[in-house]
């Protein structure tokens, strides 16, 4: 007898079938996804293009060693490089949004040889030993960190600036902190950040694995905010669906690293850099960006919008850029109720580590006319309260 490990609390929903940003139920029902596989679906479920892409390249070469050379891994570096912040880059493809962050990690610690990490309150990096070290989750995943972690707290620039000293190696943080509750960095707090690791000869890491590949409608959220990196990671979205890790790091940082620093058997395989290519080749295609702008607008006025005069939205405010976006349930309401609310009039969000913080992370193709699909149901709910 085989059972799966209990460790996803799972919405009970019964999908058929998906595509763009409909759920199809087995009973018929549509369901507007606007979780978007927790940003991994950049272009919808079952995008017709990425597909055809995928399939090609399967029936062509399907997998390599690293040992191997092979086009996908050209075509790839040169989409990606399109949506580069200016100067220049080298990248290394792993698998997940974790090993990307270990990869980060090891090579900020070895291009400095310093042992300190610095992180923030509220971080979420992922569940491996380095990533879970430099996060803030309720239960330690290891025994020890593999190095030395400062914790900082969010948003406090003055705290952050007085306790960073010439120990540290590395200070990394998401730009955005999604599973926080989507809390976005105080003005200047990313640029004092900056200028203090210029002054420790530390290296900035950005951890994009949410705030990349469009989703805040640019291409990173390093050029949103005009603050450069280091290094910089992603993952989720960057192949549409396929597993991926990506470490970016400027040239000049990878270049004080040992040879074989790195290394993984399944990351640049032909199929899934085929599929990045493709993600970064739309991301930068004529309004793409433009379309999240569009769509995050439209959710933004739809939900404040909704409601009636005698029934309270649920929703006070809404918080971060894009299509990340957080919204902060008025006292006494209970974002996992809201969600099954929702869910039950046809439209499906997510939670956060926030008990008041709803997240919206749909494809970046979402029409903004879906938009009033959340909006009846916000009504509907509130009608029926």
């Amino acid at each position: 007898m085989l059972t799966e490990w209990n460790a996803y609390k799972r919405v009970p929903l019964p999908v058929a079938s998906a595509k763009g940003s409909d759920l199809w139920l087995q009973d018929g029902r549509r369901v507007l996804d606007l979780y978007g596989g927790h940003c991994v679906n950049t272009l919808g479920a079952g995008d017709p293009s990425l597909g055809e892409v995928i399939a090609r390249q399967w029936q062509r070469w399907s997998f390599a060693t690293n040992l191997l050379d092979h086009a996908p891994r050209r075509d790839f570096q040169e989409a990606f490089a399109a949506n580069l912040p200016a100067g220049d880059w080298v990248v290394f493809c792993s698998n997940s949004g974790a090993e990307a962050n270990e990869n980060a990690l090891k090579t900020a610690l070895a291009a400095t040889g310093r042992r300190l990490v610095a992180c923030f309150t509220g971080a979420f990096h992922g569940r491996t030993a380095a990533a879970a070290a430099v996060s803030d989750t309720k239960k330690a995943a290891f025994p020890q960190a593999p190095f030395e972690v400062l914790r900082l707290p969010w948003g406090d620039l003055a705290e952050a600036q007085a306790r960073l000293d010439g120990r540290v190696g590395a200070v990394i943080l998401e730009p955005i902190q999604s599973l926080a509750g989507v809390t976005i960095p105080p003005p200047g707090f990313l640029a004092g950040l900056r200028q203090r690791c210029d002054e420790l000869g530390a290296l900035l890491v950005f951890d994009e694995v949410q705030t990349g590949n469009g989703r805040l409608g640019t291409p990173w959220a390093s050029q949103h905010y005009g603050v450069i990196p280091d290094l910089f990671t992603t993952a989720k979205g960057a192949a549409g669906g396929l597993p991926i890790g990506l470490t970016v790091a400027r040239a000049a940082v990878a270049a004080r690293c040992p040879d074989g620093l790195l290394g993984s058997t399944f990351g640049g395989g032909p199929t899934v850099l085929a599929a990045a290519a493709h993600v970064a080749s739309r991301i930068a295609s004529p309004g793409f960006l433009a379309n999240v702008k569009g769509a995050s607008a439209s959710l933004r006025a739809a939900i404040l919008g909704a409601g009636t005069p005698t029934k309270r939205n649920p929703v006070a405010s809404i918080r971060g850029e894009g299509l990340l976006l957080g919204l902060v349930l008025r006292e006494g309401e209970s974002a996992a109720a809201v969600r099954d609310h929702w869910l039950s009039r046809g439209v499906l969000v997510g939670t956060s580590d926030d008990p008041r913080v709803l997240r919206l992370s749909p494809a970046l193709t979402l029409e903004p006319a879906s938009a009033a699909r959340l909006a009846s149901a916000i009504a509907e709910s509130e009608a029926a309260a």
